[in-house]
C-alpha cells in the first residue's frame, strides 16, 4: 500500500459526602466502576447500532462502563468541540469523526494526545494508516475504505479502469457523484490525472470535462442504490464499503479499483482534551480496536479493519480483498484541509450549479 505525503451536560456518577476515606474498599470500588459512564458523540443509524453491538455492550458493559450515545451529524459535533474548548469539563468523552475533522481537531488543540500504555491495541494499527503525528496519536482510525468505480455488473460487462475512461461517450449521463464528497472526488481525479492527490488544478480541468460528459449529482449516498437499480446510472464514484453494503442488501453492484490508485477514506475517534471521564474514554479507544469489533464492522458495513490482527474469513474476506497490486493513497491532510474552502467553492460554482 502506497501513501502520499504530498499528498450534551449529562449527569456523572455521584460522589458520596464523607466517603472519600472508604473509596478504596472493594464494595465501593465496584460501585464506582459500575457507574462509570462514557459519552460518545456519534452518527446515528447503522453506525450507532454497530457501535452498540460490537463495542458498547459486549466490551464496555462487561468492563463496568455504561455508554451513552450523543447522536448528531458530524458538523454540529465538531462545532460542539470548538464551542466548549475553554471549559474545564466538556460534554463528550469520545467524538466520532472522519479523518479530516480528526486532523482539524488535533491541530486545533482540541484532541488529547493518547497515552499508548492506556490504549495497548494501538500497537496493532496498520502502519500504513499512520499519518503525521495526529493519526493514531490523537485520532484513532477505526475503519477505512477505498474510493472505487462502482458499477452494475448486469449492465456493465467491462467496467472503467481509469479516470480517463470516464470521459468516453459510452458513459455520457451515466456517471453518479455524491455532492457532499466533492473534495474526495477532486482528490481522486488529482491523483489520476496529476499523479498525486494535491494536483488540484489538473483535477479541475478534468472535472470540467467529466461534467460536460453529463455526470449526475446525488445529495446523499443512499440515493445511489436506487439510481443503479433503475438504470439511471451505470457507474458511480464512491467507497468500496458502500458497494459491499448494497450487495448484501440485494443490489447488484461491484467496485473497480482505479488503475491510477485509490484515495482512502478513514473514519475514527478522538478524545477531547476536556473529556469528563478520560479513563472511560481510554477504555473505549482500546475497545474500538479489538479484533471482534473490527470484524463486526467489516461484516456489516464493508469497511476494512484498521488493525493487523483482525483476520477476515469467508465471504467477508472475499468481498473486502484488495486487488493484486492495488495502490491505496492517503490524502495529504494539511494540504487538503487548507485547500478545502477553495475546492468546495469551485465545485459549487463550476460543477454543482452547472450539472
Amino acid at each position: 500500500m502506497n501513501r502520499s505525503r504530498t499528498g450534551l451536560a449529562l449527569p456523572r456518577r455521584s460522589v458520596l459526602a464523607g466517603a472519600a476515606g472508604l473509596a478504596t474498599t472493594p464494595l465501593l470500588h465496584r460501585a464506582a466502576q459500575a457507574a462509570e459512564r462514557c459519552i460518545v458523540g456519534t452518527w446515528g443509524g447503522d453506525y450507532a447500532n454497530l457501535l452498540r453491538e460490537n463495542i458498547d455492550h459486549p466490551i464496555l458493559m462487561a468492563d463496568g462502563v455504561t455508554v451513552v450515545q450523543a447522536i448528531s451529524d458530524e458538523a454540529p459535533r465538531v462545532a460542539q468541540l470548538y464551542a466548549k474548548r475553554t471549559l474545564p469539563r466538556g460534554t463528550l468523552d469520545i467524538a466520532c469523526l472522519s479523518s479530516f475533522n480528526g486532523y482539524r481537531t488535533a491541530v486545533s488543540g482540541l484532541a488529547a494526545t493518547l497515552d499508548p500504555a492506556k490504549v495497548p491495541n494501538l500497537k496493532n494499527v496498520n502502519p500504513e494508516l499512520h499519518s503525521g503525528s495526529f493519526m493514531p496519536g490523537e485520532f484513532v482510525p477505526q475503519i477505512y475504505s477505498a474510493q472505487v468505480f462502482a458499477y452494475n455488473p448486469t449492465t456493465v460487462k467491462t467496467p472503467p479502469r481509469t479516470w480517463s475512461e470516464l470521459l468516453h461517450p459510452r458513459w455520457k449521463g451515466k456517471i453518479g457523484v455524491q455532492t457532499n464528497a466533492a473534495v474526495w472526488v477532486t482528490m481522486g481525479a488529482a491523483l489520476a490525472i496529476g499523479g498525486n492527490p494535491d494536483a488540484f488544478d489538473k483535477a479541475k480541468e478534468y472535472l470540467l470535462k467529466l461534467n460536460a460528459n453529463g455526470i449526475r449529482l446525488y445529495p446523499e449516498t443512499d440515493d445511489f442504490a436506487p439510481a443503479f437499480k433503475s438504470g439511471e446510472i451505470d457507474v458511480g464514484i464512491i467507497w468500496q464499503a458502500r458497494t459491499v453494503m448494497w450487495k448484501n442488501a440485494g443490489f447488484p453492484v461491484k467496485g473497480q479499483y482505479p488503475d491510477e490508485g485509490a484515495i482512502l477514506y478513514v473514519s475514527g475517534m478522538v478524545m477531547p482534551k476536556n473529556a469528563p471521564d478520560k479513563e472511560a474514554a481510554y477504555k473505549y479507544m482500546n475497545a474500538l480496536l479489538e479484533p471482534s469489533a473490527q470484524q463486526g464492522f467489516a461484516a456489516h458495513m464493508g469497511y476494512l479493519p484498521t488493525v493487523t490482527n483482525a483476520q477476515l474469513t469467508g465471504q467477508v474476506a472475499e468481498d473486502l480483498a484488495l486487488p493484486q497490486g492495488a495502490k491505496l493513497v492517503q490524502p495529504d491532510y494539511p494540504v487538503t484541509a487548507k485547500a478545502t474552502p477553495d475546492l468546495t467553492d469551485w465545485w459549487l460554482k463550476n460543477i454543482q450549479r452547472k450539472s
